[in-house]
């Protein structure tokens, strides 16, 4: 949700001042691109630009589109691939091909897409990126339904559907309903990372983790290893034991928990609270011998194998990491294979077949 807001914060400032805004969006994207679906380019009537959609390539003549819409031109679905002699001018050096739409922005939409935003509420944008009703675009809730905006009435039902199916992996995929091309965008808040045992492990896991879009908490019993000053990226940093701040550290579906400590007092009554929860992934650190009497432990308790079966352990994935920051990257790429879905975690190097997720619809491009 980061990338919407920040564009719908930037429409909203320059809309403040009385600017008219167009706002260029990638829609669709085959073979490699520099920016994924999603990526922004806003340009204002005084000449301002913000963001990128290829990082530079294709971004002058974006603008020109951008202009004509400003000067009163409708909405339009604009191609960009592989140029020859041209390359330098327009066109994608990396092989790949990018559809970018191009609107103008305003109205009841990005309004409602805004405090959306705002409010961390999950929900979905769509836009009828090509077709009848070209432009017509609605904010769906989690649930699908239209709350602000419409959409062509025989495309709402299915559109609304698919954007419940696509908040899962948090994607943004053009999809084809009948005569109309629908840009469907997750707009999902930024999921927490819950971290237990403030180790040099977490220090470099929470910093690396709010990079790549996580929130984070650290919580620990100790006083003298859980500050502020040690986690610096970490949102929050709690002080205690887990039943004393479970209230304080919900466990929800867009959360990560990772318990890095080997003190029983602390992993006993945390892996119940989470096992207990729908939280998205759990992982917990020790050796294959440790994980084998932390299964057999929860099993005495009652806790069966689907229930046991959702914890990653020994956490992260096999790169043959032994130093702190090594062990962080093996557990933060585990944890980005979980939220989208996908990934081996094997090497890319001597694989057939695609490097990005397989995007739905792209073959039409």
């Amino acid at each position: 949700m980061a990338a919407v807001r920040d564009a719908l914060e930037t429409w909203a400032e320059w809309s403040g001042d009385g600017e008219a805004v167009a706002s260029a969006t990638v829609v669709r994207v085959a073979g490699s691109a520099p920016r994924p679906e999603g990526s922004r380019f806003l340009a204002s009537s005084s000449g301002r630009m913000w963001g990128s959609v290829s990082g530079g390539c294709v971004e002058n003549d974006v603008y020109l589109h951008a202009s004509a819409i400003l000067d009163g031109a409708d909405p339009r679905l604009v191609t960009y691939g592989i140029a020859d002699e041209e390359a330098f001018e327009v066109g994608l050096a990396c092989g790949g091909t990018i559809q970018v739409f191009v609107e103008r922005l305003g109205g009841e939409v990005p309004s409602a897409a805004l405090e959306m935003a705002r409010a961390g509420t999950p929900g979905s944008l769509a836009t009828v990126v090509a077709g009848p009703a070209v432009g017509s675009a609605a904010v769906l809730d989690a649930s699908g339904a239209v709350v602000a905006g419409s959409l062509p009435a025989a495309a709402t039902a299915d559109v609304g559907a698919d954007a419940v199916r696509l908040a899962d992996t948090e994607q943004a995929v053009t999809l084809s309903y009948g005569d109309h091309e629908v840009f469907v965008e997750t707009m999902a808040p930024a999921p927490r990372l819950v971290i237990w045992g403030a180790d040099e492990v977490a220090i470099t896991l929470s910093a690396m983790a709010a990079q790549a879009g996580f929130r984070v908490t650290v919580c620990d019993p100790r006083p003298a290893f859980t500050s502020a000053e040690r986690f610096p990226a970490a949102e929050r940093v709690v002080v205690g034991w887990p039943g004393d701040v479970a209230a304080e550290v919900p466990f929800d579906e867009r959360t990560y928990v990772v318990s890095l400590t080997h003190d029983a007092r602390v992993e006993g009554p945390l892996l119940p609270l989470v096992l207990s929860s729908p939280a998205r992934y759990v992982g917990a650190m020790g050796s294959r011998r440790t994980h084998a009497k932390r299964i057999e432990r929860l099993a005495a308790e009652g806790w069966g194998e689907a229930d046991t079966g959702r914890i990653h352990g020994p956490v992260g994935l096999d790169i043959g990491a032994e130093r702190p920051a090594e062990v962080a990257v093996s557990i933060l790429a585990e944890m980005i294979a979980s939220r989208h879905r996908s990934g081996t975690g094997e090497a890319l190097r001597g694989r057939e077949g695609r490097i990005h997720r397989q995007r739905p619809g792209e073959a039409d491009v």
